[in-house]
């Protein structure tokens, strides 16, 4: 999960767990708040009362004890009831109140009633003030409504306020990671810079990609020379043998055993130059050694290929069927490099195929791409050993002696150096077919 998406995600829940406790004790803070108000009232509505009874008294009200006097608005909300009580209760003079169903002319509600017993002439005598709490009721609905409303607005309004301030929080962190990481192909391209940041981890983290990428820059300049310096090293040995081989050959006295000896020494050294030669051309394109810088009409770097591999079509009596669509000019590349890709792939397709068999050079654009396939008949390549057939020194023929299996790694190098996704399917006895897509180089 991305890091934006967490911090959407845990804020969202964060906020929406505040929202919703808001929501559980809203109600109970208004409903304090309401009775405590309603309290009040009752309160001064008790006190009013027993003025008007001090002034007036109850004769007007209570014409004898064993009458009770009642009173009340015309919704049932309010209520005043005054009756005789028969013996001191406990709690006699003080007030109490509390919830309680009233019956008022045959319709019970729930009320807010205060209860306080008094003495008047004589006579014990309880007042009740009651007030109805439908509007509390309702009050309560109305808030738990609008509390679930709430909740999901404030959900909904900090999801995207929390996305578009993680976005704009992970911009140094994204331009980190798209300028020092994806956009660097090779060490040698890196150029140290500051990434404008008022974050202290991403400053660190800038600042860590700086020291290591510097460090990875210096280790391959330093494994560049090392393998030009060994490559110089080796060459020259070899070469010097190699004369003086052909010395002791050029001797008419030269016994013909120890000729054959030589021969096959100077075989070896041969052998063993190529293979120095071809290790150093890998490592000068892993090192991006060589310039992109040209245009090339790929059918036509195809023509040239095939007319050096001409004598060795002949030879196995091979026949080339080319299906292009269409011309293609690769831009953004090396030509040299883009014929040794050809030329290698072509010459490994003569090389396992059959005789008087065919290789297929056709050319498509699936997904907006330009794709060149090139399909021998020839022996193929056994399924296990297809995730293999890229890595040096990969040999699947035992009696291949003269490859040294570094024509495709070079191919794949090459590939790789250019933005060209190369892939290959084989089956046995029907042929192999390698398959390149040039992903960003290649224009009508």
């Amino acid at each position: 999960m991305k890091l934006q998406v967490k911090l959407t995600f845990y804020n969202a829940i964060f906020q929406a767990v505040i929202a919703v406790a808001i929501g559980i004790l809203l109600p109970i803070v208004i409903e304090r708040v309401v009775y405590n108000h309603i309290d009040k009232r009752l309160h001064a509505r008790a006190e009013k009362m027993m003025k008007i009874i001090q002034i007036g008294g109850l004769d007007d009200i209570i014409k004898d004890q064993e009458c009770s006097y009642g009173d009340y608005n015309i919704f049932k909300e309010e209520y005043v009831s005054i009756s005789p009580l028969s013996s001191m209760p406990a709690n006699f003079g003080k007030d109490t109140i509390e919830n309680a169903e009233v019956n008022i002319e045959n319709t019970v509600a729930k009320h807010r009633v205060l209860s306080r017993g008094f003495l008047y002439d004589n006579q014990l005598y309880k007042i009740e003030i009651g007030e109805g709490l439908s509007t509390v009721e309702q009050l309560k609905l109305t808030i738990n409504k609008f509390t679930i409303w709430m909740v999901a607005i404030v959900m909904l309004i900090s999801i995207l306020m929390n996305m578009t301030l993680a976005q704009l929080l992970l911009m140094p962190f994204n331009a980190i990671i798209t300028r020092k990481l994806k956009a660097i192909h090779h060490p040698n391209t890196f150029i140290e810079d500051h990434i404008k940041t008022s974050t202290y981890e991403f400053a660190y983290l800038d600042q860590s990609i700086n020291e290591m990428m510097i460090k990875v820059k210096n280790a391959f300049q330093i494994e560049r020379e090392f393998i030009t310096n060994v490559s110089h090293e080796l060459l020259t040995p070899i070469s010097i043998l190699q004369n003086r081989i052909e010395n002791i050959l050029s001797e008419s006295n030269l016994p013909h055993e120890v000729a054959l000896k030589m021969v096959e020494s100077q075989k070896t050294l041969v052998r063993l130059s190529k293979v120095i030669k071809a290790l150093l051309y890998i490592s000068k394109i892993e090192n991006e050694q060589f310039l992109r810088n040209e245009k090339v009409n790929l059918k036509a770097v195809t023509e040239e290929v095939l007319e050096e591999l001409e004598d060795r079509l002949a030879q196995k009596d091979i026949r080339v069927v080319q299906s292009w669509d269409e011309e293609i000019e690769l831009s953004n590349c090396n030509r040299s490099l883009i014929h040794t890709l050809l030329f290698n792939l072509l010459s490994n397709a003569i090389k396992y195929n059959k005789e008087h068999g065919e290789i297929f050079i056709s050319s498509s654009h699936p997904d907006n791409h330009f794709q060149l396939s090139i399909r021998d008949t020839g022996v193929g390549v056994e399924g296990n050993h297809l995730p293999y057939i890229f890595d040096r020194f990969k040999r699947f023929r035992p009696d291949d002696e003269m490859s040294f299996g570094l024509g495709l790694p070079i191919a794949k190098k090459i590939a790789i150096f250019h933005d060209i996704k190369i892939e290959v399917k084989s089956e046995m006895a029907t042929g192999t077919e390698f398959i390149l897509t040039f992903l960003t180089i290649a224009s009508r």
